[in-house]
């Protein structure tokens, strides 16, 4: 998260809307709020009054709380479920359920898991991932990280020596620190299933974006921690063409931001603004920069890396992402209205899906899909009295959302 210094932020309103959205003759278009009319002139899926659990929806649409911190989701489970819930993913299940795990960002960090049934009942809850203060090899400030092609979490700790440990969600294996991928502030990863190549996020004010590319495809869990390849950071040249350049040392242990550090100073690198949240969706993986309110789509094939959404509309502050199973990019704020906004596919304006109220010192975390994409899980971190985070399930036809 853009969290270190979120006290010395200036707090950035969020305001404008999405251009026209008609996404099928089942779904209706609503009328725009005459606030955000104000600021354009394009129509968006209109936010009903909040529900029972204090979410703003789009009509069509329900919501459950699945988890608070400090209490057990399953009461079989002896585990409590952690404060600070973060970044998250999901992982289906040999009895056509699914689990939906979650990081810590809390110094004493970990991670999390809550297993559902084919009926979408919780019927289990535990830690794949022990936090700092409970092992030797347990992880702090877990912010972000990323789902694997092999039915992994790479979960990503927030600080300056911080790494990845690659976690199993069904709670059978230990998890791993994997330092092939690099020690600085870690954010979030994105696999590319065709290569096992993994994209990862800084979050920094001049943060690189960086690729590990291992010598031979990645199948299962362990086989990560004991690959070699090479660590690269992005530079982006003329036309938005992207160039590859190799990080002489990502392990090197003097200077706090990895690309400021001794042996890597020369080297060109693409400095971006807070680098957040990250996805691969169908051969692209999509980034968010808080720091300026964008999202960004690298493009696999054709190498080249270009802002999708730039900031300025309904999306302020984005933090995690995440894509549904029709292609639309989602990112959670970090701060402002508490929304979770879509990008149109077809005019890459921002339109907001879920609010929050009464949550203003909080933020969105963790958006994840279970895998029908019917429901959409996430958390508001420090919930409404700035300590107890929520874990919500909304479901509802995000395939009509375009």
């Amino acid at each position: 998260m853009y969290s270190k210094n979120k006290g010395k932020r200036k707090f950035l309103k969020s305001i404008g809307s999405a251009g026209v959205f008609i996404a099928g003759a089942n779904l209706p278009v609503w009328a725009i709020n005459t606030s955000v009319a104000a600021a354009t002139s394009g129509l968006s899926y209109k936010l009903l009054k909040k529900d029972h659990n204090g979410l703003m929806l789009i009509e069509g649409f329900t919501s459950r709380i699945v988890a608070k911190s400090g209490e057990k989701p399953f009461s079989g489970s002896s585990y409590k479920w952690h404060f600070n819930p973060d970044g998250g993913a999901t992982f289906s299940t040999e009895d056509g359920g699914w689990i939906y795990v979650s990081n810590s960002e809390r110094d004493s960090g970990g991670v999390g898991a809550i297993r559902f049934n084919s009926k979408a009942e919780i019927v289990d809850s535990y830690s794949i991932c022990s936090g700092w203060k409970d092992s030797d090899l347990g992880t702090t400030t877990n912010c972000a990280g990323g789902r694997t092609p092999w039915n992994t979490w790479l979960t990503c700790e927030e600080w300056w020596k911080g790494f990845t440990f690659e976690c199993d969600p069904y709670g059978k294996k230990t998890a791993e620190k994997i330092q092939s991928l690099g020690m600085f502030t870690h954010e979030a990863a994105a696999v590319d299933p065709k290569t096992s190549t993994i994209y990862q996020t800084e979050d920094t004010s001049s943060s690189g974006f960086y690729r590990f590319v291992p010598e031979k495809k990645i199948n299962a869990f362990g086989e990560l921690a004991k690959v070699k390849g090479k660590f690269q950071v992005m530079e982006i040249e003329n036309d938005d063409k992207v160039k590859w350049n190799d990080v002489i040392d990502p392990l090197f242990k003097k200077g706090h931001q990895l690309m400021k550090r001794k042996p890597n100073k020369e080297i060109k690198y693409k400095r971006f603004s807070h680098g957040e949240g990250a996805w691969y969706h169908d051969g692209k993986v999509h980034f968010a920069t808080t720091g300026n309110h964008q999202i960004w789509t690298y493009d696999i094939a054709n190498e080249t890396c270009k802002i999708l959404y730039g900031g300025g509309g309904a999306l302020r502050d984005p933090d995690n992402v995440t894509v549904s199973n029709t292609g639309l990019v989602m990112a959670a704020e970090d701060r402002g209205n508490m929304e979770i906004c879509g990008i149109s596919n077809k005019t890459n304006k921002a339109f907001p899906i879920v609010r929050i109220k009464g949550h203003g010192k909080s933020e969105v975390t963790g958006p994840a899909f279970d895998p029908s994409g019917t429901r959409l899980y996430f958390s508001s971190q420090r919930g409404k009295n700035n300590f107890n985070g929520i874990t919500y399930e909304v479901t509802g036809p995000f395939d009509k959302l375009v």
